[in-house]
C-alpha cells in the first residue's frame, strides 16, 4: 500500500499480522522505517510526519541520509505536545549527537527535551518488562549498529508443568525459580551493512520480520558494494537460505538500478524457494524499471 505523508512524499506501508512496517528508503537519499504499534522508528531520514508518533528512535550510524531529521523529530514532538523522544545510538556517536542537539537548542532558543541512550553491540535496553530493544553489531563504514525489537516472556519451566496453582505458589514462596525468561525477536532492522557475522546472530536469523538493505544489484557493482560496505545481491542470495524469517524486507535500493530491475535480478541469482517471503519496501506499483518512484500511482491495499 502507498500512503502520502504530510508533505505529500510517498512512503510504503506494509501490513503484517500484528504490526505495520512504514517507511521510505532510497540509497543516499533517505532511510526511515517505523513500526508504529511498537512505538519505534529506525533511523530518522528527514523526519517525515509519521515518525513523530514513535517515542523511540534507533539510530544505526551517522550518515546524513539516516540521521538528518533527528533534531526536527525531537523539536516537532515538543511543538505538537507529544512525549519527548528517546534516541538509541551507537555509544561512539553519542557525544557528537549530544553536541549536534545542543547547537540546535541554541539556534531554536528552546530547551527541547529528549533522552539519549548509548548502546553497545548485544546490549538490551528494556523499554518495559515485556519489551526490549537489542543492539547488533553491523558492518558498515565507521560505527554502525542494527536493532532488534524483542518480546520478553516468562515461561513455566517444563519440570513444573502440571503442578497446581497452590503448589506453584508454595514453590515461589520457598524461593524456587519456577519460570525462565524467553526473548523472542519480532522485528530486526540492520540499517546499512555488508555481509558478515551479524547474519549469524539469532535475532537476525529468527526474527519474524527482518529489514535489511540491498543497495547494489548490477554484476559490475560488486567492487563498489565492497568499497562502500553495502550488501550486493549476490551476497544476499547466499544469505537468504540461512534465514528463518517469515518476512524479509529489502531497503536502500539505488535509483540507478530501480526496484523493478532489482526484483528481476534477484530472481535470477537467488533460489526460487528463498524468495516467497521477500518484499521490497519501495515496490510501488507502476514504478519504472530505471527506478523512477516519484509518481508511482497508488497501489491497492
Amino acid at each position: 500500500m502507498i500512503e502520502k505523508s504530510f508533505l505529500s512524499q510517498r512512503f510504503a506501508k506494509l501490513k503484517f499480522t500484528q504490526y505495520h512496517v512504514i517507511g521510505y528508503s532510497m540509497a543516499g537519499e533517505e532511510s526511515v522505517v517505523q513500526i508504529p504499534e511498537m512505538g519505534v522508528c529506525f533511523d530518522a531520514g528527514r523526519a517525515p510526519q509519521f515518525c513523530l508518533s514513535s517515542d523511540y528512535m534507533c539510530i544505526t550510524h551517522g550518515h546524513m541520509d539516516h540521521i538528518a531529521g533527528v533534531g526536527y523529530y525531537l523539536s516537532q514532538k515538543q511543538f505538537q505536545g507529544m512525549k519527548p523522544g528517546t534516541l538509541l545510538v551507537p555509544e561512539e556517536l553519542a557525544p557528537n549527537i549530544e553536541k549536534l542537539l545542543h547547537v540546535w537548542r541554541l539556534l531554536e532558543r528552546q530547551n527541547t527535551p529528549y533522552g539519549i541512550i548509548p548502546m553497545r553491540p548485544n546490549e538490551l535496553h528494556e523499554v518495559r518488562r515485556d519489551f526490549g530493544i537489542r543492539a547488533l553489531q553491523t558492518h558498515h563504514a565507521g560505527t554502525s549498529l542494527g536493532y532488534s525489537l524483542i518480546s520478553i516472556r516468562e515461561k513455566l519451566k517444563p519440570e513444573f508443568v502440571g503442578r497446581t496453582g497452590e503448589e506453584l505458589t508454595k514453590l515461589k514462596s520457598e524461593g524456587v525459580e519456577i519460570q525462565y525468561r524467553l526473548e523472542v525477536p519480532i522485528v530486526t532492522y540492520l540499517g546499512d551493512t555488508t555481509a558478515g557475522p551479524v547474519f549469524e546472530h539469532p535475532d537476525v536469523i529468527n526474527a519474524e520480520t527482518l529489514i535489511v538493505e540491498c543497495t547494489f544489484f548490477e554484476p559490475d557493482h560488486i567492487a563498489r558494494a565492497k568499497a562502500g560496505k553495502h550488501l550486493h545481491v549476490e551476497q544476499l542470495a547466499r544469505i537468504l537460505p540461512r534465514l528463518n524469517n517469515k518476512n524479509v524486507i529489502l531497503t536502500h535500493v539505488s535509483r540507478r538500478t530501480g526496484v523493478r530491475r532489482a526484483k528481476s535480478i534477484l530472481k535470477k541469482v537467488a533460489h526460487e524457494e528463498t524468495l516467497h517471503n521477500v518484499h521490497f519496501l519501495m515496490d510501488f506499483e507502476n514504478a519504472k524499471d530505471e527506478g523512477d518512484v516519484e509518481n508511482p500511482g497508488d497501489a491497492p491495499d
